[in-house]
């Protein structure tokens, strides 16, 4: 039998498995958004379909966000505590049958009920399988395969369809699930550790059984594993966790961190559901124009990968690692974001407002990808609980902003509708600078009050 790991070793897989587990969880963490966003450029079809108007559709995605932001609360904390495989399959079981009830109904009350039961089996998938970079990456790489994860989130808007979109979304979710079952390794690490103690026997994939016959296990290595009752790793321990999630807005640095990321993120989604509306409105152009129209912004986030890339240094503070890109990406993002509703609002051949498209892609989504890295950096022992804890604020005050946002164009227009947006922006910044200069100061005093 082979000897147990060095210390110093994060994880006992291989690179290639590391990269085959970042690849399901890139294609999980592609349902979430994808569910909420995928059928932006048929919204107009489908309101003409069912008889209701743009706004009513758009309800569609607040009820979906809702749900988002509430699941993730029990999933979020019970992968933490029982781990990620079971509850990913759970939830990848319920989106699919979902999806095809989606693809089947032909009613309003329907569409707004189901769309409820999908966001509640792809949002807990989608927390998981970010929580998933934390448990097999070191800090170092995190950033770097955090773009990749979420590039699930670039590429949902850039399909198109109707009722085919959720047949596509079921036989997405049931090829994951035929891949997870018997493939996937447990990666919690109050559960596997490193990946050197082996999982519950229920939970253990036919694959690492098969293994395991032909070559033995390393030895396991019992002092990686993160004990959920250590003062360091959680102040508090409740059956399933769920107010460890709304508690963490309680330390100073996080909740200045959701604070900015919320508002952040209001603003992204009002403008990615008012798309639809606006190229019909001022262009007359049909589902399929509209849904080509989102392939700028999905280049421009897949793009955000390069405009992360940095050295990181393991002796400098996190915060500043994250920061010192995560800043400036925000203004950018309120240049691009004046720049994209003012010629939308002028009705300007349609290169411009595409243009502007690619660069907000690429600066919101790489502002989004550091805000949710430093979440994961900062509860790297129980990421899928500050995960969750971040999209409840994120995604219920997001709810809000997607069913307001259609209302307010047409009173004040999309180009006042941006400059709002952009200035709400700019007026809670100074709370990322405060995370940079002071958050390691409070993260290191939090710390000591705990030990």
């Amino acid at each position: 039998m082979s000897a147990p790991p060095p210390p110093s070793v994060y994880t006992v897989l291989s690179e290639r498995e590391k990269v085959f587990t970042l690849l399901i969880a890139t294609s999980v963490n592609f349902l979430g958004p994808a569910s909420a966003n995928i059928y932006f450029p048929a919204l107009g079809e489908m309101a003409k379909d069912l008889n209701v108007s743009n706004s009513q559709i758009n309800l569609t995605i607040t009820s979906y966000m809702i749900v988002q932001g509430l699941v993730p609360l029990l999933t979020g904390n019970l992968s933490d505590q029982k781990g990620c495989r079971p509850v990913l399959l759970m939830c990848l079981l319920i989106y699919l049958g979902v999806n095809i009830g989606l693809a089947l109904q032909d009613s309003f009350a329907a569409l707004i009920t189901l769309r409820c039961l999908q966001s509640f089996g792809s949002s807990g998938a989608t927390v998981i399988s970010t929580a998933t970079v934390s448990d097999l990456i070191t800090r170092a790489e995190r950033g770097k395969y955090m773009a990749y994860v979420s590039l699930g989130f670039t590429l949902g808007p850039a399909f198109l369809g109707w009722r085919s979109i959720f047949w596509f979304l079921a036989i997405l979710a049931g090829v994951i699930i035929l891949v997870i079952a018997p493939f996937l390794r447990e990666t919690c690490r109050v559960v596997v550790g490193n990946g050197s103690v082996p999982p519950q026997p229920w939970n253990k994939p036919i694959s690492l059984a098969l293994a395991h016959r032909s070559s033995p296990p390393p030895r396991p290595d019992y002092s990686t594993v993160v004990s959920l009752s250590s003062k360091k790793n959680c102040r508090c321990s409740t059956v399933f966790g769920i107010f460890d999630s709304l508690k963490v807005v309680l330390n100073k640095p996080v909740g200045v961190l959701i604070l900015c990321s919320t508002v952040f993120f209001c603003g992204f989604m009002s403008v990615m559901s008012s798309i639809p509306a606006l190229l019909e409105q001022k262009y007359n152009f049909n589902a399929l124009e509209i849904g080509l129209c989102y392939i700028p912004f999905a280049v421009g986030g897949f793009a955000a990968r390069w405009t992360q890339t940095r050295e990181q240094l393991e002796q400098i503070p996190l915060e500043k690692v994250r920061l010192e890109l995560g800043v400036p990406l925000v203004y950018l993002s309120c240049l691009s974001l004046l720049g994209y509703s003012w010629v939308m609002n002028y009705d300007v051949h349609i290169s411009a407002p595409l243009t502007m498209l690619f660069l907000l892609g690429n600066t919101i989504i790489g502002a989004n990808n550091t805000f949710s890295t430093l979440m994961i950096d900062l509860h790297a022992y129980r990421p899928a609980t500050a995960i969750a804890g971040m999209n409840m604020y994120k995604f219920l005050c997001g709810a809000g902003a997607v069913a307001a946002v259609l209302p307010l164009v047409g009173i004040i227009g999309i180009g006042w509708v941006g400059t709002v947006i952009a200035g709400l922006w700019l007026v809670v910044s100074p709370g990322l600078w405060m995370i940079y200069f002071y958050g390691h100061a409070w993260r290191k005093s939090l710390q000591s009050e705990q030990a």
